[in-house]
């Protein structure tokens, strides 16, 4: 949708050669859906850890592959590695979608992961592709060893389709 659209309803018009297709769609300004690795909205999510080390090393690491022998992505357990205190490894997840970027406040945004509160740290526009929106938040140590769980996001009362996270 092009920038500036008012919400509300809106007549798309499309054209090709002599045919035209007229329809409506329904313009929300937030609308939040979470991208998954198999793009079918369900199973594993497009996201990735960043790693930061106590050494000031930043590792980035993908939470999914593709599985040549089940043909299909699964979850790559994300591993919080040993807890050294202070100088153990610090996780954010960095979650891929669009329909937040013109949430109301960063408070509006909520995230839980089996049923834990994330801690948002950022929540707009990924910045290097069109209409690609990411979601920074913290993932607590308390989270290890739970294996494959439900993320669930809310952005401005909003429900996001629910994917999956897999902690060793």
């Amino acid at each position: 949708m092009p920038t500036g659209l008012l919400p509300g309803t809106a007549t798309v018009i499309a054209t090709s050669g002599e045919s035209v297709s007229v329809g409506a769609v329904l313009n929300d300004v937030v609308a939040p859906g979470i991208f998954t690795a198999n793009a079918s909205g369900q199973g594993v999510a497009a996201a990735q850890v960043l790693r930061l080390k106590a050494n000031g090393a930043q590792i980035y690491e993908s939470i999914s592959r593709y599985d040549t022998s089940l043909n299909q992505f699964v979850a790559e357990p994300i591993d919080f590695g040993p807890d050294l205190g202070t100088a153990g490894d610090q996780l954010i997840l960095t979650l891929f979608g669009t329909g937040w970027r013109y949430r109301s406040a960063i408070a509006a945004v909520t995230c839980t992961i089996g049923g834990v509160s994330m801690e948002i740290l950022y929540a707009g526009p990924q910045g290097g592709y069109v209409g690609l929106d990411q979601i920074n938040l913290v993932l607590p140590r308390s989270l290890a060893g739970r294996g494959e769980i439900d993320l669930v996001l809310t952005v401005d009362g909003k429900l996001a389709n629910t994917v999956k996270i897999h902690f060793k």
